[in-house]
């Protein structure tokens, strides 16, 4: 079992604002003789911080027990030697520097924080004893200026309020005799806290490099406010403010208290983006240049039936309500379009998802969840849990704007754009199967994808010239052809069916034929194969009985089937071969089983599978 001593390290600027003390040297020490360890340990860390020299540190080399390094967020874990007898030991911290920025070639700086006197409990197979330390803000203070770095903490409220102000830029600057310096800035957090470390030279510099007026005392600091996303200025402070009595010659930590008259507006929302054909982003996932194949990268799939759309979806544009569209351009394999632009009509999308909406409607004084939550859908219906977008009369879909979740309630875009129909696309005449056996091709007439490109568009409602792209999906390779009157097998178990995404059917060639379907095999068994799909995948044909399960060999792919006898692998030594002949004498099911390279973008179509039994005499 192994005794391991963890914790983390920071030091504080300011009482409320810390900062983790990241990638630094912690190291361990076993007492000196003549050290009082019970009165060490029983001192508070904060009375006994002492830096040491290169002679102290030389002199208790020699005691070292263990040492690790912390991680950036001041975390460290060091295993501790076997020989370690649970006695104190001194803890001490080495930094190296150089620290948030500041500049290289300082000496080392190497403190003791405490005397430990650990406390371990078991956890899973190990001994664990655990240390957090916030250095004091008198130490870490001068730490920071030993390594030439200041710091400045500081919290951004609401003047009437004090309520924090999140998202905003704080910048600082040092008033100076000529020209005032730029020292750094910060965001502040949810809580309205930033945090700005500076140089110490990015004070002293002057214009003239044998002129150094501010080497001899701190910066006097001044502020201003920012709006993030348009850099628009909500607070500026005067430089005269910097040569106040509470700004003036500030030391290397400073704290201060800013607070701005009105909130700053909301960001902007994010754009409204079409990006993905259900789970597969089409820039990264699809072949979906104007020239690429329109299929899936990673397993070369088409799609097919109903696609989800969707991306990036805002609930305003410039201010003003979003309405969107989709326009659909057949092209061919090379992306040139080869029919008309149109737009996605509402009877061209299946029930969409969209959005929720939040209401704050209670059912009553008692009621323990008076928060609701119901669906916002496109072609949806409406009902006690689901809201409906409406339409424009030219077709674009508008987005609900409900902004209050006591009044109305709040909408959410969930990201989902539209489903989208896709046989409604193109024209996908069925194929005809009638007097096709198994083993035959399923031509003359072939299935082959379609593409198609599909644009979003955007605009703010009312404003027709406000109209832009949201996305462009250059290619994408659709397949919806269905076959019709497929027959299977007719004397063993026979039926015909239409309507199939593919073909997949076998026969024995020994039991077809008027009264043969209950025949008895001996020693020939020709199989019989049919698959065809523009997007046929892997094909396997078995034969499974009290051996086990045994592989043919399927016919031979070509572009869009794999049609003839599924051939019995050379018998050994030749694994995995075998013999009609050789068969015990039982029941056996002969099974065909073709995976088609289809895709919704969310779910992929069962492999097609067919299925014949017979007996060994």
């Amino acid at each position: 079992m192994t005794s391991i001593f963890r914790g983390r390290l920071c030091g504080h600027i300011c009482d409320e604002c810390e900062d983790p003390l990241g990638n630094v040297v912690v190291r361990l020490y076993r007492h000196r003789e003549g050290q009082d360890v019970t009165s060490l340990a029983a001192a508070n860390p904060k009375e006994t911080f002492v830096a040491n020299d290169a002679a102290a540190v030389a002199a208790k080399q020699g005691s070292l027990l263990a040492e690790g390094r912390t991680g950036d967020d001041g975390s460290f874990s060091i295993p501790l030697p076997k020989d370690y007898d649970d006695g104190a030991f001194e803890l001490d911290v080495r930094i190296e520097g150089p620290l948030h920025g500041g500049p290289a070639g300082r000496e080392p700086l190497q403190f003791t924080i405490t005397t430990v006197q650990p406390r371990f409990r078991e956890v899973q197979n190990d001994r664990v004893a655990v240390f957090e330390h916030c250095l004091p803000a008198r130490s870490y203070c001068l730490i920071l200026a030993w390594f030439g770095i200041y710091a400045i903490c500081g919290h951004v409220t609401l003047c009437k309020t004090k309520a924090p102000i999140g998202g905003v830029r704080v910048s600082a600057f040092d008033v100076d005799w000529i020209q005032d310096d730029a020292l750094g800035d910060g965001t502040t957090d949810g809580n309205g806290h930033f945090l700005i470390f500076y140089p110490a030279a990015a004070y002293q510099k002057t214009p003239f490099s044998w002129l150094q007026w501010e080497w001899f005392h701190g910066p006097d600091l001044y502020f201003r406010v920012d709006y993030v996303p348009t850099s628009t200025a909500l607070l500026v402070e005067p430089p005269s403010r910097g040569r106040q009595p509470d700004r003036e010659n500030v030391g290397p930590c400073f704290c201060v208290e800013l607070c701005l008259e009105e909130m700053p507006p909301p960001p902007p929302e994010p754009p409204s983006v079409f990006q993905r054909v259900g789970g597969y982003n089409f820039l990264t996932d699809i072949d979906s240049a104007a020239a690429g194949t329109g299929r899936t990268l990673g397993d070369n799939r088409a799609f097919y039936s109903t696609i989800r759309l969707n991306g990036v979806l805002a609930k305003q544009l410039n201010g003003h309500q979003v309405e969107y569209a989709f326009l659909v351009t057949e092209v061919n394999a090379s992306g040139i379009p080869i029919g008309p632009t149109t737009q996605v009509t509402p009877a061209q999308i299946a029930r969409t998802r969209i959005g929720s909406l939040t209401i704050y409607a209670p059912t009553g004084p008692g009621d323990l969840n008076p928060i609701k939550l119901h669906n916002y859908t496109v072609n949806g219906t409406v009902g006690p849990t689901e809201q409906v977008a409406s339409f424009t009369a030219d077709g674009w879909v508008r987005v609900p704007q409900e902004s209050n979740v006591f009044a109305g309630g709040f909408y959410t875009p969930l990201g989902d754009l539209i489903e989208l129909v896709t046989p409604t696309l193109a024209s996908w005449p069925s194929i005809d199967q009638t007097g096709k056996q198994a083993g035959q091709t399923s031509g003359p007439t072939f299935a082959h994808n379609k593409h198609f490109r599909i644009e979003m568009r955007v605009r703010e409602a009312g404003i027709p010239g406000s109209e832009i792209s949201g996305g462009v999906l250059e290619n994408l390779a659709i397949e919806n052809t269905r076959y019709d009157n497929v027959t299977y097998h007719p004397t063993w178990n026979g039926s015909t069916q239409s309507g199939l995404i593919g073909v997949a059917k076998l026969d024995i060639q020994q039991l077809m034929g008027p009264g043969m379907g209950c025949s008895e095999i001996t020693t020939a068994l020709d199989v019989l194969v049919t698959t065809a799909h523009p997007n046929l995948g892997p094909v396997s044909v078995t034969l499974t009985g009290p051996t086990g399960t045994l592989d043919f060999i399927p016919p031979a792919a070509t572009a869009n089937e794999r049609a003839g006898t599924a051939a019995i692998p050379a018998p050994p030594p030749a694994p995995p071969g075998w013999t009609v002949a050789s068969l015990t004498p039982c029941a056996y099911v002969v099974q065909l089983s073709a995976t088609l390279l289809l895709t919704t973008g969310d779910s992929a179509p069962n492999p097609l599978q067919d299925f014949m039994a017979f007996c060994k005499a």
